[in-house]
């Protein structure tokens, strides 16, 4: 295995995990508790964007092209 394909591999690991913590965090139903869940998701879902652009970051750095929004590889 590449070392790059090491990196984003432990990226993606990453990324996992980020979103299964953050589906856990979106389940409470506690009353009272809506402000703090949202807070809650929401540091999940940026810490899962930044991770989004270091695995764009680590394929830019290899050569492997990087899809656009829409999964259109850019030019």
């Amino acid at each position: 295995m590449t070392r790059s394909k090491e990196h984003i591999d432990n990226l993606l690991r990453l990324r996992q995990e980020l979103v299964e913590r953050r589906r856990a965090v979106a389940s409470n139903n506690e009353p009272g508790e809506i402000v703090a869940t949202a807070k809650g998701v929401i540091e999940f879902q940026m810490s899962i964007e930044a991770i989004d652009r270091a695995i764009d970051d680590e394929r830019r750095l290899h050569g492997a092209p990087v899809p656009r929004l829409g999964g259109a590889p850019n030019p």
